[in-house]
């Protein structure tokens, strides 16, 4: 027991705070600190000389969430509001955490520059402002990859067990693919979820290393990029990313793990508990999903071939796209150097993503099938005025509230990211790269336009911009509704006091 956990001992076993956000917190601080502890081991197996900073790190993160583990205790029932707030306060301090060992070992100068990577991390968006990646040391290199493996994981359960039962931005759609028990209660439903996800989830990420390593990478690469395959984060040891390797065979096994951390995880839940992975092509999301990415690779190499590209059009465009649309963002070469009609349909995978309940970001595909579909009612509304159409999903009727609810969130996506480039415009940023970043930012991508593509880095743009990217990171990845009404909340709270 630690000297903390030891003098919060007493008042637990008198009182017992019970705080769900405290609880949460202490558990993902316990998590965290392993993750800093094993990036310490790690860099010290590679001689890395921040390997002890790291350790220190870690176990004193560790201690804080063990001492506040044994210091709460969870209510039974927890309270929409109470939900929002713990979610959003769960991130935020995560990542304020995270950047920790960023700034004590010296790796950048200024402290913003430490929390943007780490909120880049633990979003899984993959944008860096380090100028020499290959620079670092291993522990500091694992522990960014780490982040992104972290933070996805956490993004599953929050989208399959929490939004749901919330009713934030259609996300209520995926209560009956949820793996978790048929309960109202908050609690009891995420620690089961968890425990399922979680195995899964390993499972994918262990999958993928052998992958690697069969196609010539050593371990630490192996297992570092399967973690951030898997996460579709993006990150990389090395400056020209998965380039750095000029393998066909490790961009083959790179595309297969991002496409699976961009399929919905409950239908590996469900595929695994039936035996039959037929439940893949019954899922119409799937089917939008694989003919989405199929179609973008057609026209991509298409184009690039016309365009005189050469003989690695069908590699590039393939593994680019999968890389988009998955919001990984991975990358072999600088796609900006492409025609314009080949990043206008990138420009579109990094807004639309993978599929609801997987690690991938951006709008989800499930609420682009809604609003075409509701965009087609209209269509047919004007020929019959007296016509019921109702829009289905997977052969069932979506209710007309989810519907409203989807169509709301996605106009509230593209007024926060209009917003986002109007902030940026406004601090001097051009046009192309503040769309770009934008969009990346919200989606969870990582390479933007311009001067923040995929050969670049967000040190481009001025320290205030990369603020504003910072908070459209959280924004993009906590689907943005948590983060407002706990904001809200917090307004009403200080108008009170």
């Amino acid at each position: 027991m630690t000297d903390t956990a030891a003098a919060l001992a007493p008042l637990v076993e008198q009182r017992g705070w019970s705080t769900a956000t405290g609880h949460l917190l202490g558990w993902s601080l316990l998590v965290v600190g392993g993750g800093q502890v094993l990036s310490g081991a790690v860099g010290e197996l590679k001689g890395d000389g921040d390997a002890l900073t790291m350790v220190a790190c870690g176990v004193f993160v560790a201690a804080a969430g063990a001492a506040l583990v044994r210091a709460t205790t969870v209510p039974a029932r927890i309270r929409s509001g109470t939900a929002f707030g713990a979610v959003t306060i769960l991130w935020l301090a995560v990542c304020l955490v995270g950047a920790v060992p960023f700034w004590a070992a010296g790796v950048f100068a200024h402290w913003d520059e430490a929390i943007f990577e780490s909120v880049s991390g633990f979003t899984a968006t993959g944008g860096t402002v380090l100028s020499d990646i290959e620079a670092q040391g291993a522990s500091i290199l694992f522990w960014r990859q780490v982040t992104q493996w972290i933070g996805s994981i956490g993004f599953v359960v929050l989208a399959l067990s929490v939004l749901p039962l919330l009713g934030v931005g259609g996300m209520e759609l995926l209560r009956a693919e949820t793996p978790g028990p048929d309960s109202d209660r908050l609690a009891p439903r995420v620690s089961d979820t968890t425990r399922r996800l979680s195995g899964i989830y390993v499972g994918l990420t262990a999958l993928a290393a052998g992958g690697f390593l069969l196609a010539g990478m050593d371990l630490f690469d192996a297992v570092g990029h399967a973690m951030t395959a898997i996460a579709t984060g993006g990150f990389s040891p090395y400056n020209n990313s998965l380039g750095h390797f000029d393998s066909l065979a490790v961009e083959l096994v790179a595309v297969a793990a991002m496409f699976l951390g961009a399929v919905n995880f409950a239908l590996f839940f469900h595929a695994l508990r039936g035996r039959d992975v037929r439940v893949f092509w019954r899922s119409g999301e799937f089917r939008f999903f694989v003919g989405v990415t199929v179609a973008s690779v057609a026209f991509v190499s298409t184009v690039l071939s016309l365009d005189g590209y050469g003989s690695h059009s069908v590699r590039d465009a393939t593994f680019n796209v999968v890389s988009l649309v998955s919001t990984t963002g991975f990358g072999t070469v600088d796609f900006t150097r492409w025609v314009p009609s080949a990043q206008l349909v990138l420009l579109a995978l990094m807004i639309t993503g993978g599929m609801a309940g997987s690690t991938s970001g951006a709008l989800k595909l499930f609420r682009i099938r809604v609003v075409v579909a509701a965009a087609a009612r209209e269509l047919r509304r004007v020929r019959h005025p007296r016509g019921v159409f109702a829009i289905r999903n997977d052969g069932r009727s979506i209710d007309e509230a989810i519907v409203s609810n989807v169509i709301g969130y996605v106009m509230l996506y593209f007024l926060v990211c209009v917003a986002g480039v109007v902030a940026l415009a406004a601090l001097d940023v051009d046009l192309v790269t503040g769309a770009g970043s934008v969009i990346t930012a919200m989606g969870g991508v990582g390479p933007g336009l311009a001067e923040t593509g995929p050969a670049s880095n967000f040190l481009t743009v001025s320290r205030p911009a990369r603020g504003v990217l910072d908070a459209l990171m959280l924004l993009g990845r906590l689907e943005i509704i948590p983060v407002f009404l706990a904001l809200r909340a917090a307004t009403r709270f200080r108008r009170a006091g």
